[in-house]
């Protein structure tokens, strides 16, 4: 009978051992715990409020559309004030301008009366030296008179004539321009003056606005952060609104155990109430540093332990409370299905 060579079967069994530790294997018995995240939304309003009637109750259920509050929307005084403000000043200097206008129309009316009083100086003068120059004429009776068409004393007369008329025209049109935009209010204030006036009604009739907050969907009321008759600055938040149930599950695994999580992995998410509660999960999300596990999600609350975060959807169609500590375990890995 041939002995067996120990040397050799050592060999084998070591490689066997080689082979099936370095052979891939998924986290069988990875398990971890998590809670139900809790999708807050926070009701605020980008503007000042007045808390008029509040007809809900911390942790009381409600349905999409039902009245929670009801709020008030009140303008400052100060602005109210602003814009009479600024009108009173647009109002006065429109008066200025309407004023220089009018001192427009004086100087207009002036400056044409000094140049026709000019040129009819001018026409008076011509004319006595033309009627001088007739009277000599008539008196020299045995000289014979020369008739010629052209006399250029009553020429020079008659464009004087012209040039006053175009002057006088001229004057009448440029005042009848001005009277023209006054009546119009034709002026760089008056639009300003108008839009300050709208907006001023506008303000005024807004003065007080009611709202009426309602639920954005089927929920939980959460924190009610205000008071009736409480004034409310803008981003204040005035209460926390939950969905019912959360489609999010957050967990944390051991710091030893974090390659072992990936993304798209497979979870099983159990009650620790009642282990026949249980639903599907992948994971969606992978913290990107170290953190210490919160104490109520810890194998051994006592001693600190750190981990990463890790992210689990499952459907929103789950009787997990808010914040209900829950435990997830690994079904499977995308490379390994």
């Amino acid at each position: 009978m041939k002995r067996i060579n120990i040397f050799y079967l050592s060999f084998i069994l070591i490689s066997i051992l080689l082979f099936a530790l370095l052979q891939p294997t998924a986290p069988a018995d990875l398990s971890f715990y998590g809670f139900a995240e809790s999708n807050e939304t926070e009701i605020n309003y980008n503007y000042p409020v007045v808390v008029e009637r509040i007809l809900i109750t911390p942790g009381q259920a409600v349905q999409n559309g039902d009245t929670l509050m009801f709020l008030s929307r009140r303008k400052s005084k100060e602005t109210l004030d602003d814009q009479k403000y600024q009108i009173m000043v647009l109002e006065a200097e429109e008066k200025i301008w309407q004023q220089r206008k009018l001192n427009e129309i004086d100087q207009l009316n002036q400056d044409t009366q000094n140049e026709v009083a000019e040129i009819d100086a001018k026409i008076i003068s011509l004319q006595k030296e033309l009627e001088f120059k007739q009277s000599l004429s008539k008196g020299l009776s045995a000289i014979p008179e020369k008739k010629s068409d052209y006399n250029p004393i009553e020429e020079e007369i008659n464009t004087l004539k012209m040039e006053k008329s175009n002057l006088q025209e001229t004057g009448d049109l440029k005042i009848k321009g001005i009277r023209e935009e006054l009546r119009l209010g034709d002026n760089p204030f008056r639009e300003k003056i108008k839009l300050y006036l709208a907006e001023s009604a506008f303000e005024e009739s807004q003065k007080i606005i009611p709202i009426v907050v309602t639920a954005p969907t089927d929920g939980l009321i959460g924190n009610i952060i205000c008071k009736e008759e409480e004034h409310i600055p803008s981003y204040r938040t005035l209460l926390s609104f939950y969905e019912p149930h959360s489609g999010i599950i957050k967990g944390y695994v051991h710091e030893d155990l974090t390659l072992q999580v990936k993304l798209g992995d497979q979870f099983s998410v159990s009650s620790l109430k009642d282990e026949s509660i249980n639903y599907p999960g992948k994971v969606i999300g992978l913290g990107s540093r170290i953190i210490e596990i919160p104490a109520r999600l810890r194998k051994m609350v006592d001693i600190k332990t750190y981990g990463r975060e890790v992210t689990v959807e499952i459907s929103k169609d789950n009787v997990f409370l808010q914040k209900e500590k829950v435990s997830l375990s690994f079904v499977s890995s995308p490379t390994t299905q």
